[in-house]
């Protein structure tokens, strides 16, 4: 019998959790409901980023890319590089980093992939 329960009380108590855990779930719930209020206040399909992603962002060919794609719907990565005039492989890694966060997403349009804006609206979470 002792062989039984050792295998049972490695099971997590689900009472039990980490301090850490506890503010990582404030902050999830705090940025859903930043994200709630944004879309009653007009600005639906908004992603919410936490701080420290904001340097992912925040990042001057990647907001030029950001705000090219907000005006233009280039065909693959290479004419997206090739319109902005940077070499393909820079153009690929901030995508995607940028697709890692859920900015941007992928339409596949042949044997290309074609990058999209994927919100509307990104914010940074506020510092409070």
């Amino acid at each position: 019998m002792p062989e039984f329960e050792d295998r049972h009380s490695s099971i997590p108590d689900p009472n039990e959790f980490e301090p850490g855990e506890a503010e990582v779930d404030s902050r999830l719930e705090f940025r859903s409901s930043f994200s709630e209020a944004l879309t009653q206040h007009g600005f639906p399909d908004t992603l919410v980023l936490a701080r420290e992603r904001a340097e992912d962002v925040f990042h001057d060919r990647r907001l030029e890319i950001l705000d090219y794609l907000k005006e233009h719907n280039p065909h693959s990565v290479r004419a997206l590089a090739d319109e902005l005039g940077y070499d393909k492989g820079v153009v690929s890694r901030d995508l995607q980093k940028l697709a890692s966060i859920d900015v941007i997403e992928y339409v596949e349009e042949g044997r290309a992939k074609a990058p999209r804006l994927k919100h509307n609206h990104v914010a940074i979470e506020p510092v409070v």
